[in-house]
């Protein structure tokens, strides 16, 4: 049963639909993706899913039920903090806003200043924090109250290589604990972190991915074929089943069911032509998300 469900979800504003019927279903420890473009819907989803704004039409369920914004967890793309504070502070007001305890609040900011690494920062004031250590700072309120469902939009977006890094090592380590769906169009972070993604065009869900069975999808091997001289247009045909680079000596594609790799060289040496690189590759998880785009 879905931790949170989707079903219908649409935004309108005045006459721009930002998101158009949208379903999508996250399981309790599992991670998902929005994927997709700038202007995809995907900001204006998770807003929705916040409890930020209300949608148009659809529904937003938990366990068949009416979701509870107190099982939500949110750190929007662009998290606003107060930098005359301290992070005790900070998350102390987050979890006064909350409804929880005092006792709680203090034995829980401990622990998410631990877990994202900012026990040393907690002397510092926020307005000298990094760029990434102003997002862990984000996740830290985002998970103060012991969500089930965590929501970030674009949490590595603005971050350098490092800031990066740490913060999809704070998320990879909080699927044991929640539910988390993340917003973002960097496929790498999906799949680093991710079991399923949702691949989102003009405010519709297009493709709905296992990641696993997506990269599996990319296994079957393709050959990349450099010589001298162009081979002629007939054999690579007869030899080639698709083929994705043609270029003067340069070819990229998918054999045949029959042909194999050693019959590919072989035509070369009859035609007199010299090999310079031959070797198999596999599709990266760009090509596959633009053909998905594309379809």
């Amino acid at each position: 049963m879905a931790i949170l469900e989707a079903r219908g979800l649409v935004k309108q504003f005045g006459k721009h639909v930002a998101v158009n019927n949208l379903n999508l279903q996250l399981k309790e420890n599992e991670c998902l993706a929005l994927l997709g473009p700038n202007g995809a819907g995907k900001t204006t989803t998770l807003h929705m899913l916040a409890g930020l704004i209300a949608p148009t039409d659809g529904v937003i369920l938990s366990q068949n039920k009416a979701l509870s914004r107190d099982k939500v967890g949110f750190l929007p793309q662009h998290p606003v903090f107060f930098n005359w504070m301290y992070p005790k502070e900070y998350l102390l007001l987050a979890g006064t806003l909350s409804g929880m305890t005092n006792r709680i609040t203090k034995e829980r900011i401990q622990y998410v200043l631990e877990l994202t690494g900012l026990l040393k920062a907690q002397k510092q004031k926020i307005g000298s924090f990094s760029g990434g250590m102003k997002q862990r700072l984000g996740i830290a309120q985002a998970i103060l109250h012991e969500p089930q469902i965590l929501l970030l939009d674009e949490p590595v977006s603005a971050l350098d290589p490092a800031g990066r890094i740490n913060v999809m090592n704070i998320m990879d380590g909080l699927k044991s604990k929640m539910a988390i769906l993340f917003s973002t169009h960097v496929l790498h972070d999906a799949e680093q972190v991710c079991h399923k993604a949702l691949i989102m065009r003009e405010g519709q869900g297009i493709s709905y991915e296992d990641m696993k069975e997506w990269k599996g999808k990319l296994l079957k091997e393709r050959y990349r074929l450099e010589t001298s001289k162009t081979l002629p247009d007939g054999i690579l045909r007869k030899l080639y089943e698709k083929i994705e680079v043609q270029e003067t000596k340069r070819v990229v594609g998918t054999l045949k069911p029959g042909i194999t790799s050693n019959m590919l060289l072989q035509s070369c040496i009859e035609q007199n032509i010299q090999v310079c690189y031959f070797g198999a590759e596999e599709k990266s998880l760009e090509e596959r998300y633009m053909e998905v785009m594309e379809s």
